[in-house]
């Protein structure tokens, strides 16, 4: 792991009773298994959260395979409340949000954490690659990349605060994703096929999940409009476009277009050429750190969506937990709604969620 701390990994205290989350698949499985070998006492859960018998089938063989009785926790309720319908409101305000940011603090390591803490558990445990490390001479753990970069999932837990984490485990942090395939197989445990999609979409077009909850005066047609707000065409609804899209958009031009931003408050979707997608600027809001930095002022590596290479910026931090960030270079599709998360080199500091400029102009700073 490259960073300028001096870091040793975290481990849970020998002996512990740790929850895992079994959702049936074999990075939970193999993290079960990994404590187990450990020496410690596992309880397995699988929250349910949608309908999906299959998942459960999958979680209840993986867990028999492993010496584990699964306790079932349906969380359904909450997980339609508190991460599926902001999901479905997000489009209709113009944003693109990102779920699984969402719902590990809130579902996993919060919900299931109570309900496992009940049970008699020390910790919570998940198949996420991830690393825990503490620094210096402090004993809280922070977070860091994992070994495997390519599966690479901090990104997804930038929100968990300095007290969640005290309490997480991740099994797998030294582990290659090939060396858990292998070891799911001699279990008798075939991998499935991993989904970059949400987990309620069950792989269908998040549009058409979309269309069958919204009103339909969540999907009001409007102008196209180009940067000086002259109407280029009509747009279906701001549902179907997203922040760089290019396709779909029916509009000619002597370049084609791209979508630069989505104004629900005028029901406009604004369109530009290539160069007008790349911006230099992001607001971000609702900051969550699990490493506080000391300065309002500093330097950071900045990722702007799970797929994205992490950039250099300057962080200003605002009042009301807020900041503005200035990239070195110009990124692409800056999303309102997708969250933002701050490196020190490979030390996870914390994340926002990107917000909606107050003008158009942001995009072209």
């Amino acid at each position: 792991m490259n960073s300028r701390f001096k870091w040793k990994p975290f481990k849970p205290k020998p002996g512990s009773c740790v929850a895992v989350a079994m959702s049936g698949g074999v990075d939970s499985t193999i993290a079960a298994r990994r404590l187990i070998e450990q020496g410690h006492e596992v309880i397995a859960f699988h929250l349910a959260l949608t309908t999906n018998p299959p998942a459960l089938d999958q979680a209840q063989t993986a867990s028999r395979l492993i010496g584990l009785n699964l306790e079932v926790l349906d969380l359904s309720l909450e997980f339609e409340k508190l991460i599926v319908n902001p999901f479905v409101r997000s489009y209709v305000l113009g944003e693109t949000p990102s779920p699984c940011v969402a719902c590990n603090p809130v579902i996993k390591f919060n919900l299931l954490w109570e309900e496992a803490k009940l049970k008699g558990a020390d910790y919570l445990a998940t198949g996420h690659y991830a690393q825990l490390v503490t620094i210096e001479e402090s004993a809280t753990p922070i977070m860091s990349r994992p070994f495997d970069r390519n599966k690479d999932q901090t990104y997804f837990l930038c929100r968990l605060s300095p007290e969640t984490l005290s309490r997480a485990v991740f099994p797998l942090a030294n582990t290659a994703k090939e060396e858990v395939k292998e070891e799911a197989l001699s279990l008798g445990l075939t991998p499935r096929m991993e989904s970059q999609d949400a987990c309620f979409l069950f792989g269908k077009n998040y549009r058409d999940f979309l269309l069958a909850r919204l009103a339909q005066s969540d999907i009001t047609p409007g102008d196209f409009v180009d940067t000086e707000g002259r109407v280029l065409g009509r747009h279906r609804g701001l549902v179907h476009y997203t922040i760089g899209q290019r396709r779909s958009l029916g509009i000619p031009g002597p370049e084609p277009y791209y979508v630069l931003s989505l104004d629900s408050k005028n029901n406009r979707v604004v369109l530009g050429t290539k160069q007008h997608i790349f911006s230099k600027v992001a607001l971000v809001r609702d900051l969550v750190w699990s490493f506080a930095p000391s300065e309002t002022q500093f330097t950071a590596k900045v990722q702007i969506r799970s797929r994205h290479r992490p950039a250099l910026a300057e962080v200003n931090l605002l009042l009301g937990n807020r900041a503005k960030v200035i990239f070195h270079e110009p990124q692409s599709a800056i999303t309102p709604g997708q969250a933002a998360v701050f490196y020190d080199e490979d030390i996870l500091l914390g994340g926002g969620w990107i917000e909606k400029p107050s003008k158009v102009s942001i995009y072209f700073s």
